[in-house]
């Protein structure tokens, strides 16, 4: 049994991910795109992979997670190219009478003084962040012990 604190670290941001993405969803009513959907189904198992691997002490957790955060690293980028225009915007990704469009800006931050961010820090950039971080934490290698 080992202690790895990146393990931890790569738990608990998915851990804040899982529970911001359902208090967005169910406490404040931001309905979720396509896209969004897609990176829960890789989020929600994170949370609790890392977390079981975090508290055994397994590091081979890393090895089931990482394909998870790199799939949900891949769909946050595509939204943020199309939210950025830099791609078009998917079929998939048009609001419909059950979706929203992956670039509608809900305000994340409210309408008071922190509203400037809510166009430069939006749902799909904070997805992308926590990918990008648990994703570098679980493929930052060990040193090898001899």
């Amino acid at each position: 049994m080992s202690r790895d604190n990146r393990l931890y670290a790569a738990w608990v941001i998915a851990l804040i991910a899982t529970l911001g993405s359902l208090y967005f969803s169910n406490i404040l009513g931001f309905k979720p795109c396509v896209l969004c959907w897609y990176q829960r189904i890789c989020m929600y198992p994170l949370a609790v992979i890392l977390g079981i691997g975090a508290l055994r002490g397994d590091l081979g957790a890393r090895l089931y997670a990482l394909p998870l955060a790199a799939a949900g690293l891949i769909i946050a980028l595509i939204q943020n190219f199309e939210d950025w225009g830099v791609i078009p915007v998917l079929k998939a990704c048009t609001a419909d009478a059950t979706t929203v469009a992956c670039d509608v800006p809900w305000p994340v931050w409210g309408s008071g003084a922190l509203a400037a961010l809510n166009t430069v820090i939006t749902i799909p950039v904070l997805s992308m962040t926590a990918f990008i971080l648990i994703t570098g934490l679980l493929a930052w290698g060990r040193p090898r012990s001899i």
